[in-house]
C-alpha cells in the first residue's frame, strides 16, 4: 500500500492513504480546488487541478494537469512519470512524499476504505478518529482549514494564511445581490408611497409610529431563531429573510395590492364600494403578500440549495420573512392609528399593541412558515417524480388559505357585529382564527422536529464508533435545548473560547448528518472518492475536537500552555 505524506507547509505530517487493489477507484486528483481528492487550499501557487495519480499496470503514475508543470525532485514532469517509493512531489510551494506503508485497511464492505460503503456514507479508514497518540484526525484526507468554504462560503478579501487573495462563492453572491437589489426597490416603493408623504405632513407621527411598530423586533427575531434548535441556519441567511419581508415584501405588496385593488374597483367599485374593498382585502391581498413573502424562502432554496436542509429550516426562514413584513406593515398601520387620535395616542396604544401581539407573532410569520414547510418537504423527499413539485405549491396554498380566512373573518365579522363591537371582533379573530393558524404551525413544527431528531440520531449514530461524535453528545440531541445546554456548559467550564469551539463542533456534526441524509435521498456527491461536504464536516469536527482537547487540558492545568501536537499526525 502507498500513501502521500505532506513534508512542508502548515499541514506537514498529514497523510493520504492511496487506494489499492482491484477495488481501487481513480484517479486521485491533487490541487487547491473543491473537486479534488487531495486538496491543499493554503498553497496559492497550486492550480485548482495540479496533478493526478493513476494506478497503472506498472504502479502509481503522476500525470501533470497544470500549465506550469509539476516536479518530482528537480525534474519537471510535463506529461507523465511512474513513481517509486521515496519520490518527492514538488507541487507549487508544497512538497509531498510518495512512500510505501503497511497493508491497506479495508472497510466493512471489504472494499478499500476510500470507497463509500453506501451512497450516503464516506467511510473513514481504520486510522480515522483517535490515533495511538490520542490525536483526533481524519486518517485519509488532506482537507485543509479552508475546507468549510464548501458550505460556509462567503466573500473573503486579502491575503492570509488560508486565503490567497479574493475568493467569492458565486451562489451566495447571487443571493445577496437579489436581496439587495429587490430590497432597495421595495424600500423605494414604501418610501414614495408611505414614508415621504407622512414625513412631509407629520414627521413626528412617522417617528412615533415607526418606533412603536419596531419595538418588538429584537425579541421576536430571537424567539423565532430559537425554533432552529440545532442551529443549522446561518444568521446571515435568517436575517436576509427578515430584511426581505420588511423591504421586498412590504414594498412590492403595496404596489401590487394597489394594482389589484384598482382592477377590482373597475369591475365592482361603482356599484358596491364596500364589496370592492372586501374583495381586495380577502382575495387579492393574501395571494399577493404570501407569494412575495414566500419568494425569500424560494431564493434560499434555489440559490443556496446545499444550505437548505429540511422542513424546520423552511418554516423558520418563512416565519422570518413574515416577521419582517409584519413589523413594517404594523408601522404603516400605526401612522393611520395616530391620524385617528387627533393628537392623542389611545388608538395607537390599543390597536398597535394588538397588531404587535397578534399580526406580528401569530399572523404573518405563521402563514409564510407554511410556504417554507412546503419547500422543506420538497428538500426532504427522495429525488424522482414530478409530483414532488406539488409540495411547495400545497404549502403556498395553505399559507394563502390561512391568510384569507383571517382577513375574511375580520371583514365579515366586523360587518355582522358592527363597529361598536370592534374589541369583540378582534378577540374572536385572534382566539379562533389566529389560534387555528397557530395550531397548524405547532403541529407542523413538532412533526418536523421529530423527523429532524430521527435523522440526527440515525446518521450521527454511525459516527460514534469513529469518535466524530461522543455518546453523551449524541444523547444531547434527544433533549430539549440539548445543543444550548452543551454549549453553555462549555461557557461555564472553560469560558468563551470553549463555548465558541463547542458551537463549531456541534454545527459541523449537524451538517454531517444532514449531508449524509440528503446523499441517501439522491443528492449528487461531489468528488470521485468521497463526498466533499462529508469530508469537510468531518475535518471541521476533527479540528474542533483537537482544539477542545487543548483548551480543556489547559483549563485543567490551570492555564499553562499545553504540549504541542501536530494535528493529524500519525
Amino acid at each position: 500500500m502507498y500513501r502521500l505524506r505532506i513534508a512542508s507547509g502548515p499541514r506537514r505530517g498529514e497523510c493520504f492513504v492511496l487506494p489499492d487493489g482491484p477495488a481501487a477507484p481513480g484517479p486521485v486528483r491533487i490541487g487547491r480546488g473543491h473537486e479534488v481528492e487531495v486538496r491543499i487550499p493554503e498553497d496559492g501557487t497550486l492550480s485548482r487541478l495540479q496533478a493526478e495519480l493513476r494506478l497503472e499496470p506498472g504502479g502509481w503514475a503522476l500525470h501533470n494537469r497544470s500549465q506550469h508543470g509539476t516536479h518530482v525532485g528537480r525534474r519537471k514532469v510535463d506529461d507523465r512519470r511512474l513513481l517509486t517509493p521515496g519520490d518527492v512531489l514538488v507541487l507549487g510551494e508544497t512538497q509531498v512524499v510518495f512512500e510505501r506503508v503497511g497493508p491497506a485497511p479495508t472497510g466493512p464492505s471489504g472494499m478499500d476504505s476510500l470507497t463509500p460503503a453506501t451512497p450516503s456514507v464516506a467511510a473513514p479508514s481504520d486510522d480515522a478518529g483517535f490515533d495511538s497518540q490520542g490525536v483526533f484526525h481524519m486518517g485519509h484526507t488532506l482537507l485543509g482549514p479552508g475546507a468549510d468554504e464548501v458550505e460556509g462560503s462567503f466573500i473573503y478579501f486579502g491575503r492570509t494564511e488560508h486565503s490567497p487573495g479574493v475568493r467569492v462563492k458565486a451562489r451566495r453572491l447571487y443571493f445577496f445581490l437579489v436581496v439587495a437589489v429587490l430590497g432597495g426597490a421595495g424600500c423605494l416603493s414604501t418610501g414614495l408611497l408611505i414614508v415621504l408623504p407622512t414625513l412631509l405632513a407629520h414627521p413626528g407621527q412617522l417617528l412615533q409610529a415607526t418606533a412603536f411598530g419596531l419595538l418588538p423586533a429584537i425579541p421576536y427575531v430571537l424567539l423565532i431563531k430559537l425554533l432552529d434548535r440545532n442551529g443549522q441556519i446561518p444568521w446571515k441567511n435568517y436575517l436576509a429573510c427578515v430584511a426581505w419581508g420588511g423591504t421586498v415584501g412590504c414594498g412590492f405588496s403595496l404596489v401590487l395590492n394597489a394594482i389589484g385593488g384598482s382592477m377590482v374597483n373597475m369591475v365592482v367599485g361603482a356599484s358596491s364600494p364596500e364589496g370592492a374593498f372586501a374583495t381586495t382585502a380577502v382575495l387579492v391581498a393574501p395571494v399577493v403578500e404570501e407569494v412575495v413573502k414566500g419568494l425569500a424562502v424560494l431564493f434560499v432554496f434555489w440559490l443556496l440549495h446545499d444550505e437548505f436542509d429540511n422542513v424546520v429550516e423552511g418554516m423558520v426562514l418563512g416565519a422570518a420573512s413574515g416577521l419582517g413584513f409584519a413589523l413594517v406593515e404594523n408601522s404603516i398601520y400605526n401612522i393611520h392609528f395616530l391620524a385617528q387620535d387627533d393628537g392623542g395616542t389611545s388608538t395607537l396604544l390599543a390597536m398597535g399593541t394588538y397588531r404587535a401581539l397578534v399580526n406580528a407573532l401569530i399572523g404573518h410569520p405563521v402563514y409564510t412558515a407554511m410556504t417554507g414547510a412546503g419547500l422543506g418537504l420538497l428538500r426532504e423527499t427522495r429525488r424522482g417524480g414530478p409530483w414532488r413539485l406539488l409540495l411547495p405549491v400545497g404549502g403556498l396554498l395553505l399559507a394563502i388559505g390561512l391568510h384569507l380566512v383571517w382577513n375574511g373573518a375580520a371583514v365579515f365579522l366586523g360587518r355582522a357585529l358592527g363597529p361598536e363591537n370592534t374589541p369583540l371582533v378582534l378577540l374572536i379573530n385572534a382566539v379562533v382564527f389566529g389560534g387555528a393558524g397557530l395550531g397548524f404551525f405547532v403541529a407542523a413544527y413538532l412533526f418536523a422536529q421529530a423527523r429532524e431528531r430521527r435523522v440526527l440520531l440515525t446518521y450521527l449514530g454511525e459516527e460514534v464508533e469513529r469518535g466524530f461524535i461522543f455518546p453523551d453528545e449524541l444523547e444531547s440531541f434527544r433533549r430539549l435545548f440539548g445543543r444550548q445546554r452543551y454549549e453553555l456548559a462549555g461557557l461555564v467550564e472553560g469560558g468563551p473560547a470553549v463555548f465558541a469551539v463547542r458551537r463549531a463542533l456541534r454545527r459541523a456534526q449537524v451538517e454531517l448528518a444532514f449531508r449524509k441524509w440528503h446523499l441517501a435521498k439522491g443528492d449528487a456527491p461531489r468528488g470521485q472518492l468521497v463526498d466533499a461536504y462529508v469530508l469537510s464536516a468531518r475535518t471541521r469536527i476533527r479540528d474542533a475536537r483537537n482544539r477542545l482537547r487543548e483548551l480543556e487540558g489547559r483549563a485543567r492545568r490551570g492555564g499553562d500552555d499545553p504540549p504541542t501536537v501536530q494535528p493529524g499526525a500519525s
